[in-house]
């Protein structure tokens, strides 16, 4: 059962004091009193913000955070560093309603861009980096997680944010507003039970860890222990902290390429290894071996977890035999998205190589083309991630490419040298690095003539187009980063050079006011498309992804799209990566396509 109405106040503000309130901070006042308030009207300097609820819950600045923010003074800047919060005193709470006006600026120095807005005991509202080019509001209460959907707000613009929300029963779920206007939301998961908010100490703009700091202004939060109508949201939302309306954001899409969708074409699919209840077979890649019959399939268990798994396809990936228990037990602890390759070294012997993210890029190797292997010492490299492009250079060294910080939270693409096969490396140097992005899991590939490398790397800031960087004298040095086309922006490229010339390159999409946003898609178009960040032909839509805020975080909805692709001489390409593949309780499959660009009818657009 939700209550709307009827608290009891022991001390209310006048109604002067509530018109000159309203006028300061932008909105107008609902009829019901918060159990907490603060305008953040506070003078320049302050180190505590006043609570015009009347309960005492002062709330007391920590680390880099300062009053006096705003246009008209009335809000709190958060410097999105990990120390900047507020701290207060919360209420115990069954029925809750969280309202507060904020401005996003950037993604903070947090392990996740999933800044807090407020958390107390079992209960926060926090900003989730989630739709494209959008912002989208995540709560969690007793356990329970929902995710607002359907409509987004823009960083660097004011949006009023409210949640509202009643514990007593288990069935009840919050209701979203954004600008006063309701939300549908999306469950991540359901508590247990009826919930109850314990009281204790609280925090404004970050977590009690210190983890998730919100960068950017905020005002006018408010914390009620009812639930409060739509009206009486609406009635706060009705003007920005400056004074303004609040920018109305539409949901739209705008594709800059036509779109072909072969996602629904079951013929085309085959399922490497099955996602279970209790299972989740992530980020896969492959290797086709010279025969172009043999393929190897290497992936983790849970998202960049264990490694263990690895499969092998005798007839060019129709049919596929696992082999986990013939590889060598460590291989096990390996952690973090493995990667596969092929390396020849200078006499002509050919190695196998699994790369794997954690310990310091752990190694497994064979020698007999994949029938044996056995683990080799770690490279030592620090990353998080393995290699993720791989590519001979003219004078027969093999060149790799991956990550590391190189700025705060910010990464640059690196290179590495094996002149041996892969026994041994150089010690990996940056090649691309920008301030303000976050560049990662390099893809190079070779231009038709033979004469330069173009790197692909992923953008982790997502507010923009991926970018890119060239070599012309096979790697020794860089053009700086630039962005790609609007069609490249992704997530984990990996491509190949069709029979036809043309360039077909995999990832996950993240271009801004994609349809097919958050999906595993595919990239068509030449060189000199990619090279003059031209639109390039069309996009294919590979796999359908069912993943949502229901599987319990955020950002499911994007989880899939580090692919594997290879190239059969008739020109068949395989794609493959790891999906949410079915839309029920099963978890994420390793799945791979198969298409030829001749057989795509392009849509008119």
């Amino acid at each position: 059962m939700v209550r709307n109405r009827g608290m009891k106040c022991g001390w209310c503000l006048s109604a002067v004091s509530l018109s000159l309130l309203g006028l300061l901070v932008g909105c107008s006042t609902p009829h019901t009193q918060p159990v907490a308030h603060w305008a953040m009207a506070d003078p320049p300097g302050a180190t505590t913000l006043a609570d015009a609820s009347g309960h005492g819950r002062t709330a007391t600045l920590e680390g880099d955070m300062h009053t006096g923010g705003g246009a008209h003074k009335n809000a709190v800047n958060f410097s999105g560093e990990r120390e900047a919060l507020a701290t207060f005193k919360a209420p115990p709470l069954t029925a809750v309603s969280l309202a507060a006006w904020i401005k996003i600026t950037g993604k903070g120095l947090g392990d996740k861009p999933y800044p807090r807005v407020v958390e107390w005991s079992g209960c926060f509202l926090h900003v989730t980096w989630e739709a494209a080019g959008g912002l989208v509001l995540t709560f969690s209460a007793g356990g329970g997680h929902w995710t607002s959907s359907g409509s987004s707000f823009s960083i660097d613009e004011w949006a009023h944010v409210a949640v509202t929300y009643d514990g007593s029963a288990m069935e009840n779920v919050p209701a979203f507003y954004i600008n006063g206007i309701r939300a549908p939301y999306a469950l991540g998961k359901p508590p247990k039970g009826p919930v109850a908010m314990g009281g204790g100490k609280g925090f404004l703009g970050n977590t009690s860890a210190r983890n998730r700091p919100l960068q950017g202004l905020m005002s006018d939060l408010r914390m009620y222990d009812v639930v409060l109508a739509s009206r009486e949201i609406a009635k706060l939302a009705r003007r920005t902290p400056d004074g303004r309306k609040p920018k109305e954001r539409l949901a739209t899409e705008r594709d800059e390429l036509p779109v072909i969708d072969i996602s629904g074409e079951t013929r085309r699919q085959v399922v490497i290894a099955a996602g279970t209840k209790e299972i989740y077979q992530g980020h896969p890649t492959t290797l086709l071996m010279p025969d172009n019959r043999t393929l190897f399939a290497v992936w983790c268990i849970e998202h960049g977890g264990a490694c263990g798994p690895m499969a092998r396809s005798d007839d060019a990936g129709l049919t596929w035999t696992r082999f986990d228990e013939t590889l060598p037990p460590g291989f096990s602890k390996h952690r973090n998205c493995p990667s596969i390759y092929r390396i020849v070294d200078a006499k002509g012997k050919a190695r196998l190589w699994v790369f794997s993210g954690g310990g310091g890029m752990a190694r497994l190797m064979s020698e007999d083309d994949g029938r044996t292997w056995v683990e080799m010492p770690p490279l030592g490299f620090h990353c998080g991630m393995p290699f993720t492009g791989m590519i001979q250079l003219n004078d027969g060294r093999t060149a790799a490419f991956g990550q590391m910080r190189v700025e705060g939270r910010d990464q640059g693409a690196v290179m590495s040298v094996t002149q041996d096969g892969g026994l041994s490396w150089s010690p990996p140097h940056v090649i691309a690095q920008q301030t303000g992005k976050n560049l990662c899991e390099p893809f190079v590939l070779r231009s038709p003539d033979g004469t330069e490398l173009c790197c692909l790397m992923r953008e982790n800031r997502h507010t923009a187009n991926s970018m890119m960087c060239f070599s012309r004298d096979e790697g020794k040095t860089w053009s700086a980063p630039q962005d790609t086309s609007w069609g490249l922006t992704g997530d984990r490229h990996e491509g190949v050079r069709a029979t036809d010339g043309r360039y077909v390159i995999a990832f996950r999409d993240r271009a801004l006011g994609s349809s097919t946003y958050g999906q595993f898609v595919a990239w068509v178009g030449t060189y000199e498309d990619i090279r003059q960040a031209r639109p390039g032909q069309f996009r294919i839509k590979l796999l359908h992804h069912y993943g949502s805020p229901r599987d319990g975080y955020g950002w499911a909805y994007v989880d899939t799209g580090y692919p594997g692709m290879e190239l059969l001489p008739d020109g068949t390409i395989i794609a493959t990566t790891y999906t949410k593949h079915w839309d029920d309780e099963r978890r994420h499959s390793v799945v791979s396509t198969r298409f030829k660009l001749e057989e795509l009818r392009v849509p008119s657009q």
